[in-house]
């Protein structure tokens, strides 16, 4: 299969994630806001949960959640469900593709293991599999009628993971390691719970049998749980554009920050009805984490001397290697030019097109300032997608870097 088509099914897989994703997670914010908001009417019985009226495009939607009649049931119902399948797809597919197919380059860290990687292809698969099963063996605990409980216990649980993974894991993979475990959990929870569920309440209805709004009950608890991790993914999914996190020494306490701040924050948004102060809250909650980020942002440059842990080995064309790896680099820069990046081997001492129309030599100045400016001097038939790294490398990094570029 050819460069090019590799490269346009990516950008096509890509894109139908993205969507389904945002279909997806609209869903979820919607849904769990109509639940906050519904309005109990008392001129109503007690089959009626709740109601609201929208105001949308220029005309009125009015919305009830009831206790279904065994009598009187819908003849339509819309049940929502391929978003998130679709989601988890072609969001595997990616993982395939882009992980799976080069493990050794780009799931593991060569600086800290010499694993093989197909093993770390067979940890990060069965890893999937595993947050689904403690997860849903965790909601079957008593710990199920606590949502606060749950959701503590299951970011405990990951940061565990987390600090168990980096020791063989390059640090942009954990992220999205991190990151695909949460939705696969949410998925699965679509999947194997929320819809078998509902099914459930229309056999029975069906068959004559009252409302059973226990099985509803649980079908809504693991819906929370999707809310609440929502934004956490958001974040690990588009980690993968930051170097200056995944690259941090401190990268998980950073994500273990991030991830905390944005579920108590969304926790506020769904309260703010019953707490006037959840906007005070939420405030406190972002400035206190961003200074926290920050802190432990300026703490890593002071101690290491830039934006990344010392590398315990003198040679400075592995060392550079390293760093390639770590953040990243050849996810994009690989063996021959695609249409995202073009490749680095045998870049030094080359003429390059720019898109102004000016030819450069690839020297070290060339390459020092196209990775901590890259959209100085972008080379022509490529877009300006590549981040700064000015604050990732330092002057001994990047020198390190430019000796392994040369060498290759």
């Amino acid at each position: 299969m050819s460069s090019e088509l590799i490269e346009f099914l990516n950008v096509i897989f890509r894109y139908i994630h993205v969507v389904a994703a945002i279909m997806w997670i609209g869903n979820s914010l919607l849904f769990t806001w109509m639940e906050v908001n519904f309005v109990k009417d008392p001129k109503k019985g007690p089959n009626s949960i709740g109601e609201m009226n929208m105001l949308h495009a220029g005309g009125v939607y009015f919305l009830e959640k009831r206790v279904i009649d065994p009598n009187n049931i819908p003849p339509k119902l819309h049940v929502f469900k391929w978003q998130s399948y679709t989601t988890w797809l072609s969001g595997f597919v990616l993982l395939v593709a882009v992980f799976y197919s080069r493990p050794g380059t780009l799931l593991l860290d060569p600086s800290k293991t010499d694993m093989a990687g197909w093993m770390a292809t067979v940890i990060s698969l069965s890893s999937l599999v595993m947050a689904w099963v403690v997860y849903d063996l965790l909601l079957k605990t008593p710990l199920r009628k606590n949502t606060v409980a749950v959701m503590a216990t299951l970011a405990l649980l990951l940061l565990g993971y987390m600090i168990w993974i980096d020791g063989f894991f390059s640090s942009r993979f954990v992220y999205l390691q991190v990151g695909a475990m949460l939705g696969t959990i949410m998925s699965a929870n679509v999947r194997f719970v929320i819809i078998p569920n509902q099914k459930k309440i229309m056999e029975n209805l069906k068959a004559g049998r009252p409302h059973d709004l226990e099985i509803g009950r649980q079908a809504k608890l693991r819906s929370l749980t999707n809310h609440y991790v929502t934004f956490p993914v958001i974040f690990l999914m588009l980690s993968a554009h930051f170097p200056s996190l995944y690259g941090d020494p401190y990268y998980i306490a950073i994500a273990a920050v991030i991830i905390v701040c944005l579920i108590i924050i969304k926790w506020m948004m769904n309260i703010y009805n019953e707490f006037s102060e959840w906007l005070y809250v939420a405030l406190a909650c972002f400035i206190l984490g961003s200074c926290a980020v920050i802190g432990l942002k300026y703490v890593s440059s002071h101690t290491s001397g830039g934006g990344g842990p010392a590398l315990a080995i003198d040679d400075p064309i592995r060392l550079g290697q390293q760093l390639y790896q770590r953040n990243g680099c050849m996810v994009c820069h690989q063996l021959v030019d695609t249409t995202v990046a073009p490749t680095l081997h045998g870049i030094y001492g080359t003429e390059r097109r720019l898109t102004s129309g000016e030819t450069v030599l690839a020297d070290e100045a060339y390459l020092i300032e196209s990775i901590m400016d890259p959209r100085a001097k972008i080379t022509q038939g490529y877009a300006a997608s590549m981040p700064g790294y000015e604050t990732v490398f330092n002057e001994e990094e990047l020198a390190h870097l430019i000796a392994y570029i040369r060498s290759l």
